[in-house]
């Protein structure tokens, strides 16, 4: 994480803050944007219930940071926690030196009114001036992460007979609650057969919304097959994307956009399991973007290859932000 101090400042470049989140995927998405746009970043904290205080604290902090000068300022925020209007609110404070950017994963049907007050929005959901319709979210994986976390894990993969099958699973949302027992047996029948005809080995791994009484039950349906299960809570960070790195074929449960969006980037295939019982309608919809686009199929029972060109939903972003920058930094 590159930040930028009061004394490293660059004034010829924007300021940037990402606005915290507990929602691991949408920090990670905002972290994504600020680490491709290279200018250094720094997390503050979510609104902390008194927008005035919480203004005057990041303008304190703006004042600290830029010793004199007042570049433009560039806050990255989001879905996640509800702070549509107290980071609007921040207009106030900053006037025209400020780029708001809302990245969006998921947005409900009644949207926020002061949604349109940002300068950018980014969202699979949206299309109209100021918005970047994405295909997939933004992530925190590019080439050169991939490459040097392949190279870290080389001697692992290397020893595991192809094709390697990478198994992300994801689990529960807030709003849907199915992934349980019985479809994760269902499941490991779907990737049982596919397995089989490809003689494939698989290596899993989970998330923090992962039931452990539904892990059991996959990884028990997958007992006839080579597998290996990394759990994320012990596994090295750089595990994941060397899993991304190496994997020939990618199946991922759709209630994670974060997992299917980082797996398409790899330009492999991707088999997203959309069952209604274990997903939203709203990641059937996005997630059927990437189906749209190529970059996935439906999860069956059975498998054949394809090729497309990985979508970057980071970089489309970014483009965006990196115009704004060259006519607000003179």
């Amino acid at each position: 994480m590159k930040e930028a101090t009061a004394e490293s400042y660059n004034e010829k470049h924007p300021l940037v803050w990402v606005v915290n989140s507990a929602y691991t995927g949408e920090l990670h998405a905002r972290i994504g944007v600020a680490e491709r746009l290279g200018f250094g970043f720094e997390i503050i904290p979510l609104p902390n219930g008194n927008d005035h205080v919480y203004r005057q604290t990041l303008k304190k902090k703006y004042q600290e940071k830029v010793n004199g000068h007042e570049p433009p300022l560039m806050v990255i925020s989001g879905t996640g926690e509800e702070t549509t209007a107290e980071i609007a609110d921040l207009r106030q404070e900053f006037e025209d030196r400020l780029f708001n950017i809302y990245l969006a994963s998921i947005l409900p049907d009644d949207r926020h009114p002061r949604l349109n007050e940002y300068d950018l929005i980014a969202s699979p959901q949206l299309e109209g001036d100021k918005i970047v319709t994405l295909t997939g979210v933004p992530h925190q994986m590019t080439q050169e992460k991939l490459a040097l976390s392949r190279q870290h894990h080389s001697a692992y993969f290397k020893a595991l007979p192809r094709p390697i099958i990478g198994l992300l699973i994801g689990g529960n949302t807030r709003y849907c609650d199915g992934f349980d027992e019985h479809h994760a047996q269902r499941l490991a029948q779907r990737i049982s057969k596919i397995a089989t005809a490809l003689n494939a080995c698989i290596v899993i791994t989970n998330s923090r919304r992962t039931p452990s009484d539904a892990l059991s039950a996959l990884l028990q349906g997958l007992e006839g097959h080579q597998c290996d299960f990394f759990d994320w809570q012990t596994v090295e960070s750089t595990f994941y994307p060397a899993l991304l790195a190496n994997a020939d074929l990618f199946i991922v449960t759709g209630d994670s956009l974060s997992m299917c969006s980082e797996a398409a980037f790899t330009g492999k295939p991707l088999l997203v399991d959309l069952c209604q019982r274990a997903t939203e309608s709203y990641h059937r919809d996005i997630v059927g973007r990437l189906i749209d686009y190529g970059a996935a199929k439906v999860l069956g029972g059975f498998y054949e290859p394809w090729t497309y060109t990985p979508p970057d939903p980071t970089e489309q972003v970014v483009k965006e932000i990196r115009a704004w920058v060259e006519g607000a930094v003179k």
